[in-house]
């Protein structure tokens, strides 16, 4: 049957250069950060230095850089839509730092109230709030995509005029 024989990936990497590889293929496709590289091969290598020593190389060498990354899912979540604190959220979880966060939501300088307020658009039109019942479904949604009270009251208002 399928998935009874040993992945590629399975396999126990032993040599610095195997492993090498393995991470620029991985990089090469898209931006990681540090701690998803760490998880991602924590149980594939032998030696747990070994792979310290091959991330730190990587870094060094500019194949892998956390704030890349984190500009990345910045840049990846403001397009799906999301607000600043979905995002926060996202780049904890991938083991960005915390300053790295701020440096990054400093950097892109995004404006989230306009960021709330054309999801708002998107999403109901031009159509004006009817009664308390859809407006409160209306915050939910946006409160659900990571933004902040400030940010949706301006993003329904705007969308009432």
């Amino acid at each position: 049957m399928f998935g009874q024989g040993k992945r590629k990936s399975d396999k126990l990497i032993e040599t610095e250069s195997a492993l090498v590889e393995a991470v620029i293929q991985l990089l090469a496709r898209r931006e990681y950060s540090r701690h998803e590289l760490e998880s991602r091969f924590r149980s594939r290598v032998a030696e747990q230095e070994l792979l310290q020593k091959v991330l730190d190389r990587m870094a060094a060498d500019g194949y892998q850089s956390d704030l890349r990354c984190a500009g990345m899912i910045l840049r990846q979540r403001v397009g799906q839509g999301y607000g600043e604190r979905r995002v926060r959220f996202d780049l904890q979880n991938k083991g960005i730092a915390s300053a790295l966060v701020e440096q990054v939501l400093e950097e892109e300088d995004v404006d989230w109230f306009e960021q709330a307020r054309e999801l708002a658009e998107r999403k109901y039109g031009g159509r004006p709030v009817t009664d308390m019942k859809e407006k409160a479904k209306r915050v939910r949604h946006l409160q659900g995509r990571g933004f902040g009270f400030d940010e949706i009251r301006y993003a329904l208002e705007v969308n009432e005029d």
